[in-house]
């Protein structure tokens, strides 16, 4: 997988129009980032996010990328959660709700969800600008 893309986005070199390709970055950004919510990214989660990445983009994502994406300094230039927010009105609603449930997912994957996962999930959430009708499935 190539992240010149994801640096970029950070960097602030390319202008968000809600193109595909943005919603399947952010898709990988979140699910990576989720790995490692709790400072500890258990197998299980890697496998996780290689199945849903595999699913929902039809992509194969090693290992490896998903740790450099999750640990990576990107982080440091501006917060996912602000780059969410901006990307958010721009993704339909069912991709935010195809995030979700990916994120649902791979937070569920060993079997527990930490608080510090709960507050990431929390926070991926609000920056998506969903209501908890929209989370819950309702509409």
């Amino acid at each position: 997988m190539d992240l010149t893309y994801i640096k970029s986005l950070f960097a602030g070199g390319y202008q968000m129009d809600g193109d595909p390709e943005a919603y399947r970055e952010l898709m990988v950004m979140i699910l990576a980032r989720a790995t490692d919510a709790d400072c500890y990214a258990h197998p299980a989660e890697l496998e996780a996010v290689q199945r849903v990445i595999k699913h929902h983009l039809d992509e194969d994502i090693t290992k490896e990328d998903i740790t450099i994406v999750s640990r990576s300094d990107l982080y440091q230039a501006a917060p996912l959660e602000k780059y969410i927010a901006r990307l958010a009105p721009r993704l339909s609603l069912q991709q935010r709700k195809d995030i979700v449930s990916a994120l649902i997912e791979v937070l569920r994957s060993d079997g527990q969800v930490a608080a510090a996962e709960a507050e990431y999930f929390n926070a991926v959430v609000h920056s998506l600008r969903m209501t908890y009708a929209e989370v819950a499935g309702l509409s």
